[in-house]
């Protein structure tokens, strides 16, 4: 009897520790993907949809801070953009709840005249950005992006 008692409060133990991890993994986990989804509109120079995503920036402003414009591209810089891959190196929080990411964004892409199901080559920019929830979403509320180098990919 004593044998099930224990079992049962480590089973307790274990799922109360599991409700309370996920939740703060699926926290953690809205403030990046917010951000990650926010630098992708960036790239894809929709700046209307961006803007939504954040508080104080406009579609103008976001304009002037664009990934494509960081790296350089003319209009036909990209033949074929595919989807980004995306480090965050820090993170911290602010006295006023805000949450501060310290990234690298990386931008796969294929050069005009390359047609292939693989990117042909990077270019990484690295990214500081604030967000503060209003409400029940993470709102973007400051973004810096600086390009940081490009690389041609080697196929493996």
């Amino acid at each position: 009897m004593m044998k099930r008692a224990a079992f049962a409060a480590v089973v307790a133990i274990i799922v109360i520790v599991a409700f309370f991890g996920y939740r703060r993994f699926a926290a953690h986990d809205a403030v990046e993907q917010r951000y990650m989804t926010f630098a992708e509109e960036i790239l894809q120079r929709h700046y209307d949809k961006a803007a939504a995503m954040s508080d104080g920036l406009t579609a103008a402003d976001l304009e002037t801070r664009g990934s494509q414009e960081r790296i350089g591209a003319g209009p036909a810089m990209f033949q074929t953009l595919f989807a980004s891959r995306f480090v965050v190196t820090s993170r911290s929080s602010a006295p006023d709840g805000s949450v501060i990411l310290h990234a690298t964004q990386t931008v796969l892409f294929n050069p005009p005249g390359v047609e292939s199901a693989r990117p042909a080559m990077k270019a990484m920019l690295k990214q500081v950005v604030t967000l503060h929830k209003r409400g029940d979403e993470w709102k973007v509320t400051a973004f810096e992006n600086a390009f940081d180098g490009m690389e041609t990919l080697t196929s493996r």
